[in-house]
């Protein structure tokens, strides 16, 4: 009877370590990629953060090519840093201009490197709050006001450029401002 309870303990210990192994091998092979490939994880910012765009999501908010595991990224941690746009806001889907101001944002940077300049806020989803500094030295983020297809997010922001910036879009009629009255309050 104890050789068989001997037997089943090494059996046992035999399948816990091979299942180990196993996991070890997954872990290193996935650290190997994150270091060995373009993408490494990061558990602090640098300011600037400067990082390649490897997504769009809409007209003021982007995806680098940055890991980033620190606590203050919540749902986002280990995942690529998104980078919501300061001072701005662009239309959402579904409504007029949205995606003339993500093709915008995405024709101004994607798969371009950047500047993120930023004091290490982030949002309720954990995207980065930050003005994006263009390989041309522009900031994006004036770039759309300028050309109508962001307003300034005067919730979040007092900046007296911003609101001068959309001050002129607004007497150009450039983008939005194009439109009818009723259309600011879908923005």
């Amino acid at each position: 009877m104890s050789r068989v309870i001997v037997s089943k303990v090494k059996f046992n210990f035999l399948i816990a370590l091979t299942v180990i192994l196993a996991l070890s091998s997954f872990n290193n092979d996935n650290a190997s990629r994150l270091q060995n490939g373009s993408i490494q994880q990061h558990y602090d910012l640098p300011n600037p953060l400067k990082a390649e765009v490897i997504g769009i999501q809409d007209g003021d908010t982007i995806e680098l090519k940055f890991l980033f595991a620190g606590k203050k990224a919540g749902q986002r941690m280990g995942k690529p840093i998104r980078i919501r746009l300061l001072h701005v806001n662009c239309p959402e889907r579904g409504r007029p201009y949205y995606k003339v101001a993500k093709q915008y944002t995405s024709q101004q940077c994607f798969r371009k490197t950047v500047q993120i300049r930023h004091a290490g806020n982030f949002d309720r989803y954990g995207r980065l709050l930050g003005e994006v500094v263009l390989p041309n030295g522009r900031i994006l983020n004036k770039e759309l006001v300028k050309a109508g297809l962001a307003v300034h997010f005067k919730k979040y922001s007092k900046s007296q450029e911003y609101s001068n910036l959309e001050i002129q879009a607004k007497k150009q009629k450039l983008g939005i401002w194009s439109q009818s009255p009723t259309f600011f309050g879908q923005l």
